[in-house]
């Protein structure tokens, strides 16, 4: 990187400094790009895990749905008997 630096500078020094501004862009963007990823990578353990959570208390809420059906009968046939 140093040498392509030399080299544009042999050229001029408006060559230099695009070709410094050119290098630092591409640091720049490789290091939002990392950033990114970690981002994405937190984003997708948070929704798995808020998938789980709503599996469970899906699961949950069915128990208590039958409980309340099963409680439902047993009034009725008691009103019955």
């Amino acid at each position: 990187m140093d040498t392509l630096v030399s080299e544009a500078l042999k050229q001029g020094v408006w060559a230099g400094l695009f070709v410094s501004l050119y290098v630092y862009q591409l640091q720049e963007g490789r290091r939002q790009q990392n950033e990114s990823r970690g981002r994405e990578d937190k984003l997708t353990a948070f929704l798995s895990e808020m998938s789980k959570q709503f599996e469970s208390l899906a699961r949950q809420y069915e128990r208590l749905s039958d409980d309340v059906q099963e409680i439902k009968n047993e009034i009725r046939n008691h009103k019955n008997s």
